[in-house]
């Protein structure tokens, strides 16, 4: 079911950053990134009070936590600004080899509080093909 639900939400992803290199035509790069959040917050308000009747509580974390809204408008501003440049497949391309890498290393050690899952030579075949993977996109 996981594995469903993560293809479903890489193809969410590619079909946004392309819609969201559009809206950018009309509104600009942090334009675009406003609406987008704004209708995505507005959206999960809706479905907060209608569906799980949570109260939305933002206060009492530790500072570094807020800062992945930081990295939230950084994705969405950054890969619909590069679809338009380089394309949707080369895009997604490097930004999952960049999500790979960076996991491997949030893994590593242990950051964030989630379990340390320590690098080893088993992973090394695996980042091969992704960087072959690269070049062939790029090259075709």
């Amino acid at each position: 079911m996981y594995v469903i639900l993560t293809l479903i939400a890489g193809a969410c992803q590619a079909a946004m950053a392309s819609l969201n290199g559009m809206i950018s035509d009309y509104l600009g790069m942090f334009g675009m990134s406003l609406v987008v959040h704004a209708i995505g917050g507005l959206l999960l308000i809706l479905y907060m009070k209608i569906f799980t009747h949570e109260k939305l509580k933002i206060t009492g974390m530790p500072w570094y936590l807020y800062s992945a809204g930081f990295f939230g408008i950084l994705l969405v501003v950054v890969s619909s600004y590069c679809i338009g440049i380089i394309g949707a497949s080369y895009m997604t391309c490097l930004s999952v080899t960049g999500q790979m890498l960076t996991s491997a290393v949030i893994d590593h050690f242990g950051w964030f509080g989630i379990p340390r899952v320590p690098f080893n030579k088993k992973r090394i075949p695996c980042f091969l093909l992704i960087l072959a993977g690269l070049i062939v996109i790029n090259l075709s």
